[in-house]
């Protein structure tokens, strides 16, 4: 076989595999359909065997460095690991958050709902038997409520310290709750009751001190991102655990690991809020701003981060690889039950 023939025999292939190489560079190999994966990984195969013989037949023409530097995007799109570029982290911020915070929705709502139920049934619960409370409320909290103030405001006089303690543990708390996925979702439901049952049982101690406005007050400004940026790590958590309960279209094993990089995505999504929440705990909520101020606040913190999300999900849906962990190298494998 000449040079020639050889060409013309194996052009259609190697235009194919040039055509999945880019399909996968614009789309992100993990949002390629599974039978393009697949074939994509046959056309990769196939060219390295045509390199092989191109090189022992034709070793100085020029189809070789042609078929070289093919092969090699190829390599490095399907099994090298893509290093973190500065545009990574613009489109982390400004498409992937967004988008997957839209796409897990549901998950969200689902911690928003549980969260909800359970600060209301603490609410209700505390109300009825006010033995409760000791439960929840600290004695250095009832002497500081007895007195006619709230605990709070001894934040006040360490605030950059405060600012830093909150923010650790919110993060802290938040971290709890996505890793605790990883029982089917009980631990992290069980966090989310518990929270919830503490701040239901509070209000309640708060509205029998006459201290229920006084807490509404502080909680409004830094709760407008607080509170959405923990159900949002507790739906990232739900997320984790979806697939342990409802294997989808691939095996479970592939189904938890890119569950696993989605949601972990989502959960460094959180950190900003977490820690602009922590600053307006610390310097705005337990400081003499007039509540009405305070509420202002609290309406544009939230606006603010929902048109932000509004405004950058991909109408599409898709999500491009981020600098905190890209798709399976290996590529999706069917489930055999489906």
């Amino acid at each position: 076989m000449t040079v020639h023939q050889f060409i013309q025999s194996h052009q259609e292939r190697w235009g194919q595999l040039d055509a999945f190489i880019a399909l996968a560079s614009r789309i992100t190999l993990g949002n390629v359909p599974l039978h393009e994966y697949k074939a994509g990984s046959l056309l990769y195969r196939q060219v390295i065997a045509d390199l092989a013989y191109a090189r022992m037949r034709f070793p100085n023409h020029k189809v070789v460095r042609d078929l070289e530097k093919q092969v090699g995007q190829a390599h490095s799109l399907i099994y090298q690991a893509r290093r973190v570029k500065r545009s990574d982290w613009k489109e982390f911020w400004w498409k992937t958050w967004p988008t997957l915070v839209v796409q897990s929705s549901r998950e969200i709502l689902l911690a928003t709902g549980v969260f909800a139920i359970a600060s209301l049934f603490g609410f209700c619960l505390a109300t009825q038997f006010p033995v409760l409370e000791g439960y929840f409320i600290s004695p250095a909290m009832r002497e500081a409520m007895s007195s006619g103030h709230l605990w709070t405001e001894s934040i006040v006089k360490t605030a950059p310290q405060a600012s830093s303690r909150i923010a650790t543990n919110n993060i802290s708390v938040s971290i709890l709750a996505w890793a605790l996925g990883a029982t089917f979702g009980v631990g992290t439901m069980w966090l989310l009751v518990t929270n919830g049952l503490m701040l239901g049982v509070i209000s309640s101690g708060c509205l029998r001190a006459g201290l229920l406005a006084p807490l509404a007050e502080f909680i409004v400004a830094h709760g407008s991102l607080e509170l959405p940026a923990i159900w949002i790590a507790a739906g990232a958590g739900f997320l984790l655990a979806k697939p342990m309960i409802f294997p989808g279209q691939y095996s479970r094993t592939v189904e938890l690991r890119q569950a696993g990089k989605k949601s972990w995505q989502l959960l460094v999504g959180v950190i900003p809020m977490l820690l602009i929440a922590g600053f307006v705990e610390g310097f705005i909520s337990p400081s003499q701003i007039p509540a009405a101020t305070k509420i202002v606040l609290a309406l544009m913190l939230a606006a603010a981060y929902t048109a932000y999300i509004l405004r950058f999900a991909d109408p599409a849906g898709t999500t491009a690889e981020s600098p905190f962990g890209g798709f399976d190298r290996n590529g999706p494998k069917p489930s055999q039950g489906h």
